[in-house]
């Protein structure tokens, strides 16, 4: 069996400039690869393959490209109807 390689929670949060916790809460909630086994007193074991840290690092963006947000607009813009230029005179 081939072992994986794996990054610590420690090692995520430094590169990420985040709390421990955060990475912990992130793979808990599944936001975050990698997965999250809880004993029988509540205390979590976190593990993170390296390969899918990477992966998200180099191919998951949290921001939106410019080309995706102009796709938006144009969609939006094609399915409202014309708005009405108001002088604001009553």
């Amino acid at each position: 069996m081939e072992r994986i390689e794996t990054i610590s929670v420690e090692e995520c949060a430094k590169r990420l400039n985040k709390d421990p916790a955060f990475i912990r809460n992130a793979v808990e909630q599944g936001v975050f690869p990698g997965s999250c086994v809880k004993n029988e007193n509540g205390r979590r074991s976190i593990v993170i393959p390296r390969k899918a840290f990477e992966d998200y690092m180099t191919k998951w963006s949290p921001s939106p490209t410019v080309e995706l947000i102009q796709a938006l607009i144009e969609m939006v813009q094609k399915k409202m109807p014309p708005i009405a230029a108001t002088t604001g005179d009553k």
